[in-house]
């Protein structure tokens, strides 16, 4: 008796599972993939290359874009280069580049001393606004805003 009721449970469970007597079209065909898309507000800039809408004359205040010996917050944006004061910066292979802003590892040399620095560049407003952070262990906290000098390069 246990013995008929263990084979019938065996067959109560086999009759639960359905095996399909044609073979599925649909599930034999490839699936295609989506191809994985780089996010378009972060690409990977140029190695070496801050864009071109970032490049010029950026000062702290009006004197600075005077130029001379007052123009201690000026920044020149070059094409791989930030230069202010008393050191340069050059960047690294690449940046990461939005819409916006601009990041990356610069290597500074400055008054007998060399140091590394990531940074990140924003515009904000209509372009003429350029706000600098310093990021990572060391770096100066808060922002550093900057205005488009007006007839400089």
């Amino acid at each position: 008796m246990s013995r008929t009721l263990a084979i019938a449970g065996v067959l109560a469970l086999a009759a639960c599972g359905e095996t399909p007597s044609e073979p599925d079209e649909q599930a034999s065909e490839p699936v295609a993939m989506p191809e994985p898309q780089q996010d378009a507000a972060e690409p990977t800039a140029q190695a070496g290359m801050i864009p071109a809408r970032f490049r010029g004359d950026w000062g702290m205040n009006a004197a600075d874009c005077e130029g001379g010996a007052a123009a201690k917050g000026l920044l020149e944006v070059g094409e791989d280069t930030l230069t202010f004061y008393e050191s340069v910066g050059t960047l690294g292979d690449s940046a990461t580049v939005g819409p916006e802003s601009v990041q990356g590892l610069f290597a500074f040399e400055g008054e007998g001393m060399e140091w590394t620095r990531e940074m990140r560049l924003e515009m904000r407003g209509d372009g003429d606004v350029l706000v600098r952070r310093e990021l990572g262990e060391g770096a100066t906290s808060g922002e550093f805003e900057y205005r488009r000098c007006t007839g400089r390069t």
